[in-house]
């Protein structure tokens, strides 16, 4: 009897195998739930980020007294955002004047123009994002938005102009459904 129990000190192989998987299992879980999570918050920071660039291009607009405008450096890079000067026609169309400013997001956050998870809106990457000094008010934008995407998920960061409040407002969403990217309703302020 003193030898059998001796030889039960420790565990199986089967019950080392069994617990070794179980916690596999646990952890995979985890992982997944932890890559939603990072990038939910890459964009909401992002999405931050990007509003305070907003209004520091508007009130440098302001200061300067010039028309700026935000290009998308180029598709290749579409996570370098730049401010530049347009003194000629003052539309934003054709800039004439070098970089001012620029904003660059973290890797594999980017600026998309119009994607199928942002709502329809004027592009302040093209003509509507005229940053122009008006007396007494912002130079932002009065409508449109910058759309940021998580990589190529469905996981989307926005900054727009919102009238009622009169100011800059970082957003974010999870999802792409169609039936819903013409309005904001599915969209959270942060």
């Amino acid at each position: 009897m003193l030898f059998a129990k001796r030889l039960k000190a420790g565990y199986t192989l089967v019950e080392v195998l069994v617990v070794v998987s179980i916690l596999g299992i646990l952890s995979a879980m985890g992982v997944a739930g932890l890559q939603q999570a990072v990038a939910n918050a890459r964009v909401k920071d992002a999405a931050v980020n990007t509003a305070a660039f907003v209004e520091r291009v508007a009130n440098l607009s302001s200061q300067r007294n010039q028309v700026l405008c935000l290009k998308i450096s180029s598709p290749a890079t579409p996570e370098k955002l730049y401010v530049v000067s347009d003194t000629v026609k003052k539309d934003c169309v054709s800039p004439n004047a070098g970089i001012i400013d620029s904003l660059v997001l973290d890797a594999p956050s980017k600026f998309v123009s119009r994607s199928n998870g942002c709502p329809v809106m004027g592009d302040w990457f093209t003509s509507y994002g005229v940053f122009r000094p008006r007396l007494g008010l912002a130079a932002t934008p009065p409508d449109g938005g910058i759309c940021i995407q998580y990589n190529n998920s469905n996981v989307y960061g926005a900054v727009r102009k919102v009238l009622s409040k009169n100011r800059v407002v970082p957003m974010w969403k999870v999802g792409d459904d169609a039936t819903q990217n013409n309005n904001w309703s599915n969209w959270t302020e942060l």
